[in-house]
């Protein structure tokens, strides 16, 4: 049962909402913690064939049900219209497809009754044809539609077989099992966050494969083009409609062996090809106009990197190979980026893929025979999810900036002509006063230039003196920049100095920069956010006993480093950050990525010695920095544990420290309710220790 009024009222004693009916008058207000449900987001866009519409999904909270809702929307990419819901909220809708002729529209949603269904019953087409057509289901369509280029085909990736129930050899042993509420297991791959215990995956019948099926596009009996017994994706129709290509990891069931996908195509007539496999983890494939070359994205399989004990991670490219088979040819050798997945030019001269540069995000070219990369949209912004129509010239994407939620935008295929097709934050934004992140760049202790932002508190008086609270990103192998962040945005409405940045082991500045905290997590890294916090001292008037720093994963061990190696900060919140690499190890669903991070597992004597030197639990015992920790109950990237073994050291040497524990929380994907109540805390920790008010509205520690 939930009490929304009592929430409510405790909130506003706090003083961490503000009620509605306070704004009176104002034609702008500080942010605040409930706004956090107002938020709509865009996602999925896809513009139709001829280019006068653009399918996307809107996706919003609703509140009182604790869920996120996902609609299929339209829009007209001229803009000459407002944009018009199209599917039921019931059907929970994603991945919207444009059949070849721009007649049907297909999408995924659950059953309207909300039961459990075949696969079939989830993917819904719309005739685009006619007017208010109800959404149906075409026979045989088990997953997403791929539609064929000529319109007679509708190619699908979908589970062979359901998992068969276990059979037992007597009654009294059905029984035992049937009353074992445990789990049993004897494969290393038993868990992964966000979707739990998992069955054997070395066995095909727990884990069915999904395979290649195509059905007639009037619908009819499905057939199975492939009999790889793994998971193919990424399927791709050539031009001719004769075969499709896609991506399988064939290694899949091997539990020793990492990220090593190949490129396949299958023939219409059922015959199978593979055209690579050479130790790589190819992926993103794409048919050239024409149909004689494939375009990929390539990189050493991570097994390969462990083996070889390299001291850093393994580029990534885009590829182009014939079509026929033979040697990959790097097209983009001479850039240092990492590339999103490739589609081709209209007249198959050039490549176009995503990727971030700096805090940006943009779409980029190259020549399908290699050269320069070119940049093609431009600004401070991030932009993704972009949709091309040749025949119409623009293409679509949702962006987003640090002072505007994500929209929906069209332009032509150069990136010029740029229009707005949604305005969904408009409301939110016309109320509340947001602050626009500063760009800064500044050199680390050893001179290597590091790029970061800066968020004002609201009301902004460069002669007072503020309290800077220093955030740091997930990954490492991530990156801040251009995009909206609520829960900065809510530091900053409450009167802190957010400064956040990108330091070594952040994407979008190369591989050098990449890789630089391999073997060393902790130590570069550490010196570049620190020399942030210096940078913007000697910018800004900051009061140097209210110092704050904060970050989640990755984010969480660096913070968890940080307050064991200085004692500048007056307050810390730690989000799932990791303090023992040892146990970590061997409660993580990935420990892979310590054997490649930190060069071996721990009982390699010198990755033990690493792993125990670059673990925060070490240095514990110097934090005298008061740190509240939150964490989900279910994190399976970062068990739970991890952050009880720092809270623990604290709470055994008087630090002050509180935890916050959330239920039926993974790593990632936490609910709207857990959501704000994590930034409900955060603002009370902050509040308490930055600011020097009594703590009100949490319970005590």
């Amino acid at each position: 049962m939930r009490v929304k009024t009592g929430v409510v009222a405790m909130l506003l004693l706090a003083g961490l909402i503000r009620p509605r009916e306070a704004v009176g008058g104002e034609k702008t207000r500080a942010l605040a913690l409930e706004d956090y449900y107002q938020l709509v987001s865009v996602e999925s866009p896809a513009i139709s064939p001829d280019g006068k519409w653009v399918a996307f999904v809107k996706t919003t909270i609703v509140e009182a049900e604790n869920r996120r809702q996902h609609e299929l929307w339209l829009a007209t990419t001229n803009g000459n219209t407002a944009p018009r819901k199209l599917s039921d909220p019931a059907l929970d809708a994603s991945g919207p497809r444009w059949s070849t002729d721009g007649q049907l529209l297909a999408f995924s949603g659950r059953a309207r009754d909300g039961k459990e269904h075949d696969e079939g019953d989830s993917i819904w087409f719309l005739r685009m044809d006619q007017a208010n057509a109800e959404a149906m289901h075409i026979s045989g369509v088990r997953g997403l539609p791929i539609f064929s280029p000529d319109n007679q085909w509708i190619a699908f990736v979908a589970r062979v077989a359901k998992p068969r129930a276990a059979q037992y050899p007597s009654q009294s042993e059905r029984l035992i099992n049937e009353r074992f509420k445990g789990r049993a297991y004897e494969w290393m791959n038993f868990r992964y966050d966000g979707r739990g215990y998992l069955p054997d995956p070395r066995n095909i019948e727990a884990t069915p494969a999904e395979e290649l099926f195509v059905v007639p596009r009037t619908g009819g009996e499905a057939r199975q083009l492939t009999q790889l017994g793994v998971r193919v994706r990424e399927a791709a129709w050539s031009p001719s409609s004769d075969a499709l290509i896609f991506s399988a990891n064939t290694h899949e069931r091997d539990e020793y062996t990492y990220e090593r996908a190949d490129i396949f195509i299958a023939t219409l007539a059922g015959q199978t090809k593979r055209l690579t496999d050479d130790g790589y983890n190819n992926d993103a494939p794409a048919w050239s106009p024409d149909g004689g070359t494939i375009a990929f994205r390539r990189e050493l399989g991570l097994s390969e990197v462990i083996k070889a004990k390299w001291n850093h991670g393994a580029p990534v490219a885009i590829y182009t190979m014939p079509a026929s088979g033979g040697s990959p040819v790097n097209a983009t050798a001479h850039w240092d980026l990492l590339p999103g997945a490739p589609s081709w030019s209209a007249d198959g001269k050039f490549l176009c893929f995503s990727a971030g540069i700096g805090g940006n995000e943009h779409l980029f070219r190259v020549a399908a025979v290699g050269g320069d990369v070119i940049q093609v949209t431009h600004g401070e912004r991030q932009l993704s999810g972009f949709s091309a129509s040749a025949s119409a010239g623009l293409m679509v994407y949702a962006g987003q900036d640090s002072a505007h939620p994500g929209e929906l935008f069209v332009s032509s295929l150069d990136g010029r002509r740029t229009k707005q097709l949604t305005s969904f934050n408009e409301v939110l934004l016309s109320e509340v006063a947001l602050s626009k992140a500063e760009r800064i760049l500044y050199p680390s202790k050893d001179g290597t230039q590091i790029e970061g932002w800066v968020l004002k508190p609201s009301g902004y008086d460069s002669a007072r003196s503020w309290p800077l609270i220093l955030a740091i990103h997930g990954g490492p192998h991530g990156a801040y920049g251009n995009e909206f962040s609520f829960e900065e945005q809510l530091f900053a409405a409450r009167g802190y100095l957010v400064v956040y940045t990108n330091p070594r082991g952040s994407t979008n500045y190369g591989e050098e920069f990449l890789w630089a905290t391999w073997g060393g997590w902790g130590n570069l890294d550490y010196e570049d956010v620190m020399a942030g916090v210096d940078y913007v001292r000697s910018h800004h008037h900051v009061d140097d006993k209210r110092l704050g720093v904060t970050g989640y994963s990755y984010g969480g061990f660096l913070t968890n480093w940080i307050i064991g190696h200085t004692t500048r900060f007056a307050a810390a919140i730690v989000g799932a950050g990791i303090s023992n690499w040892i146990s970590d190890y061997g409660t993580a669903d990935i420990p892979r990525t310590k054997e490649s991070e930190f060069f071996g597992p721990p009982w390699d004597a010198q990755a033990h010695a690493l792993l125990v030197r670059q673990s925060p639990i070490e240095y514990a015992g110097n934090v005298t920095t008061p740190t509240l920790f939150v964490h989900g109950e279910s994190d399976m990237r970062v068990p739970i544990e991890e952050g009880e073994q720092m809270y623990t050291v604290l709470r055994k040497r008087r630090v002050p420290a509180r935890f916050v524990r959330y239920p039926e929380s993974y790593h990632v994907g936490w609910s709207p309710w857990n959501t704000v109540h994590r930034y409900y805390e955060e603002l009370d920790w902050w509040r308490n220790y930055l600011d020097g008010e009594k703590k009100v509205g949490a319970p005590a520690s």
